[in-house]
């Protein structure tokens, strides 16, 4: 929420200033420039500043770390559903460790034509889907995309792909929801055109906004369900006995502090006082 708040104040600061210049047609000054480099560093941050929560598209991961998804070019369903029987042998991460197989046959339907990538990739890291363009849309671990960019590669026997040695395959990254690379303000035109974008970039980094603060209500609401009543009856009577113990001097006295006192930190303290 953080990231994401300190990313909106500052898409809303660019998005304002952009608009008054250019109502004024003024051209750049040096403070537009600072803002797009502030942004950009801001967004650069934004996996370790989210803990790996949020994918480059802004979506929200909850308990598991964000993934890159991306396509292979030659991955499409109508070039997997054609030709004769044929079984892949598909290389993720390098090794023979991270060599799968798929096997492909006529007749075969979209759905399982995902299903058998899927099983196939899953336990080197990698999920396969469909988008609407027919293609299989692939996603690993952000941390691990990397190493799968640069690894994946297909062998055939010669029907969809070719025999021989493994060919390197070229995966496609899913593109980010905000791309501050791409910004200019150098004249009146890039202008308009950066703040088209970043309008853009605003609308994402808000949804993504809303989207957190509701799954933190929920965790927030499942965790106070969660949590034992507190047991409230003799407390009272309890406080009373033990305030008149300590106010007597003695031994007793002296116990009855000390074993009150035992295992009580700050962190105990301020956890105590949140359920108020």
């Amino acid at each position: 929420m953080d990231f994401l708040e300190q990313s909106a104040a500052q898409l809303r600061t660019l998005k304002t200033d952009l608009a008054t210049k250019l109502a004024a047609r003024q051209l750049r000054d040096g403070q537009l420039e600072q803002q797009v480099r502030q942004f950009s560093d801001t967004w650069r941050t934004r996996r370790e500043a989210s803990g790996g929560s949020l994918d480059a598209r802004l979506n929200f991961s909850g308990g598991e770390p964000s993934s890159q998804r991306f396509t292979v070019r030659g991955m499409s369903l109508a070039n997997l559903r054609s030709g004769a029987r044929e079984t892949l042998a598909i290389s993720v991460g390098g090794g023979v460790q991270g060599l799968r197989s798929v096997h492909l046959s006529p007749g075969l339907s979209d759905g399982e034509i995902v299903a058998r990538f899927d099983g196939a990739l899953a336990p080197a890291g990698v999920r396969v889907s469909s988008n609407d363009d027919g293609e299989l849309v692939f996603s690993t671990g952000e941390s691990d995309w990397p190493a799968v960019r640069d690894s994946i590669a297909v062998q055939g026997s010669g029907v969809r792909f070719p025999t021989g040695q493994l060919n390197r395959l070229r995966a496609e990254p899913e593109q980010p929801a905000v791309m501050p690379e791409n910004w200019g303000v150098e004249d009146i035109e890039s202008m308009r055109d950066t703040l088209q974008q970043v309008m853009g970039a605003l609308s994402h980094v808000e949804a993504a906004l809303s989207k957190v603060r509701q799954e933190l209500n929920v965790a927030t609401q499942r965790a106070q369900s969660a949590m034992p009543q507190l047991e409230t009856a003799g407390v009272e009577d309890l406080a009373t006995r033990f305030a008149k113990i300590a106010g007597e001097p003695g031994y007793q006295s002296l116990m009855a502090l000390t074993s009150a006192l035992v295992g009580i930190n700050r962190d105990r303290v301020v956890s105590l006082l949140s359920l108020r």
